[in-house]
Protein backbone atom coordinates (compact mmCIF):
# COMPACT_ATOMS: atom_id res chain seq x y z
CA UNK A 1 0.00 0.00 0.00
CA UNK A 2 1.21 3.81 -0.52
CA UNK A 3 1.16 6.27 2.12
CA UNK A 4 0.76 9.74 0.69
CA UNK A 5 1.17 12.50 3.41
CA UNK A 6 1.69 15.86 3.39
CA UNK A 7 3.27 17.83 6.21
CA UNK A 8 3.72 21.56 7.08
CA UNK A 9 5.67 22.45 9.81
CA UNK A 10 5.12 26.08 9.91
CA UNK A 11 1.35 25.26 10.02
CA UNK A 12 1.94 22.02 12.30
CA UNK A 13 -0.56 20.38 10.02
CA UNK A 14 0.14 16.80 8.85
CA UNK A 15 -2.54 15.53 6.01
CA UNK A 16 -2.51 11.91 4.61
CA UNK A 17 -5.35 9.36 2.98
CA UNK A 18 -7.35 6.91 5.13
CA UNK A 19 -8.39 3.46 3.99
CA UNK A 20 -11.59 4.97 2.93
CA UNK A 21 -9.82 7.51 0.89
CA UNK A 22 -10.36 10.23 2.73
CA UNK A 23 -8.13 13.15 3.89
CA UNK A 24 -7.39 13.16 7.48
CA UNK A 25 -5.91 16.00 8.97
CA UNK A 26 -3.74 15.87 12.08
CA UNK A 27 -2.81 19.90 13.92
CA UNK A 28 -0.03 20.71 16.13
CA UNK A 29 -0.08 22.52 19.23
CA UNK A 30 2.21 25.86 18.84
CA UNK A 31 2.22 25.90 22.61
CA UNK A 32 3.03 22.18 23.72
CA UNK A 33 5.97 22.66 20.49
CA UNK A 34 7.37 26.05 22.52
CA UNK A 35 7.65 23.91 25.87
CA UNK A 36 9.37 20.82 24.17
CA UNK A 37 11.61 23.08 21.87
CA UNK A 38 12.52 25.46 25.52
CA UNK A 39 13.10 22.29 27.42
CA UNK A 40 15.46 20.45 24.79
CA UNK A 41 17.18 24.19 24.61
CA UNK A 42 18.06 23.77 28.41
CA UNK A 43 19.17 19.89 27.89
CA UNK A 44 15.93 18.85 29.87
CA UNK A 45 14.43 15.29 29.74
CA UNK A 46 11.38 15.98 30.93
CA UNK A 47 8.58 18.83 30.11
CA UNK A 48 6.30 19.87 32.40
CA UNK A 49 2.38 20.72 31.31
CA UNK A 50 1.32 23.27 33.41
CA UNK A 51 -2.84 22.47 34.83
CA UNK A 52 -5.09 24.65 33.09
CA UNK A 53 -6.67 27.68 35.34
CA UNK A 54 -10.18 27.81 36.20
CA UNK A 55 -11.84 30.25 33.38
CA UNK A 56 -11.57 33.56 34.38
CA UNK A 57 -15.45 35.65 34.57
CA UNK A 58 -16.13 37.80 32.37
CA UNK A 59 -16.63 41.70 32.97
CA UNK A 60 -20.09 42.58 31.77
CA UNK A 61 -19.51 45.04 28.80
CA UNK A 62 -19.57 48.55 29.19
CA UNK A 63 -21.03 50.95 26.04
CA UNK A 64 -18.65 53.11 25.64
CA UNK A 65 -19.32 54.55 21.75
CA UNK A 66 -21.98 57.13 24.05
CA UNK A 67 -24.65 55.95 21.93
CA UNK A 68 -28.26 55.36 24.17
CA UNK A 69 -29.01 52.00 25.99
CA UNK A 70 -31.92 50.39 24.39
CA UNK A 71 -33.03 49.85 27.81
CA UNK A 72 -32.98 53.73 28.24
CA UNK A 73 -35.18 54.25 25.55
Amino acid sequence: AELFTVSSTIHLKLKYYTKDGQVATINGDIVAVRRCFEAAAKNLTIVVTPKKKKAEQKLPTVNSIGSPNPVDL
